[in-house]
């Protein structure tokens, strides 16, 4: 009998728990934690912004803001090289080192 009741008493704990945790699921706005994941896995790209901002001054009809624009678009290019570590570029240079790491003989 007293192993019934520890199984049905188990039971209803995990039954109030689970709908305490879907309750508390629910009630979160999951495009705000959505948006600081994505930061992170994929990082903004300063290259990008800089070619947005540099095609929007050349697209200016001022004829000084075109010359901006051009070493914007130009500059977004030369760094393209230095993007922001991403969690899978971490991941593959790890495993890289890893590799070189073991292929050393003592």
């Amino acid at each position: 009998m007293g192993e019934k009741e520890l199984l049905r008493s188990t039971a209803q704990s995990l039954q109030r728990i689970s709908s305490s945790k879907s309750e508390v699921a629910s009630g979160l706005d999951s495009s705000a934690i959505s948006r600081q994941v994505e930061k992170v896995t994929k990082p903004g790209s300063p290259g990008a912004a800089m070619k947005k901002a540099g095609v929007a001054l050349i697209a200016a009809p001022e004829p000084l803001t075109g010359v901006a624009g051009v070493a914007l678009v130009a500059s977004s290019f030369a760094i393209k090289g230095k993007e922001p570590a991403s969690l899978a570029s971490i991941a593959q240079e790890t495993r890289k080192i890893l590799r070189e790491i073991q292929s050393f003989r003592i």
